[in-house]
């Protein structure tokens, strides 16, 4: 019997800490970043000539500092967060990216 609740206690421990540890990086910056850096280059790969789209700066992931695109490449920095590997997109029209003051204008050309 106490071989049992010492099995059932340790699985509890680990399972709890496979649970704070997942949970902290849902949460963290970079987790947002490459979420807005994935839907912006889904958004051009299926986009055609002529298209453009809005992205807010304040956003559900957090406030976007910056974005760039560029060399095939979205760029997003979300609340701050510094380095980003960026996230591929591949189109065969020209993306532009123009910064306004509280959105980014994403054209498709």
């Amino acid at each position: 019997m106490h071989q049992v609740l010492i099995h059932l206690i340790l699985i509890a421990l680990v399972f709890a800490l496979f649970f704070f540890v997942t949970a902290g990086r849902a949460d963290g910056n970079e987790a947002k970043q490459q979420v807005v850096e994935k839907q912006v280059a889904l958004l051009i790969d299926s986009a055609s000539a002529g298209m453009s789209f809005t992205i807010y700066k304040q956003n559900m992931n957090g406030v976007i500092s910056d974005m760039k695109v560029e060399d095939g490449k979205v760029f997003a920095y979300v609340d701050g967060s510094g380095y980003s590997n960026g996230y591929e997109f591949f189109t065969k029209y020209d993306v532009s990216l123009e910064k306004k003051e509280d959105r980014y204008i994403i054209s498709v050309e």
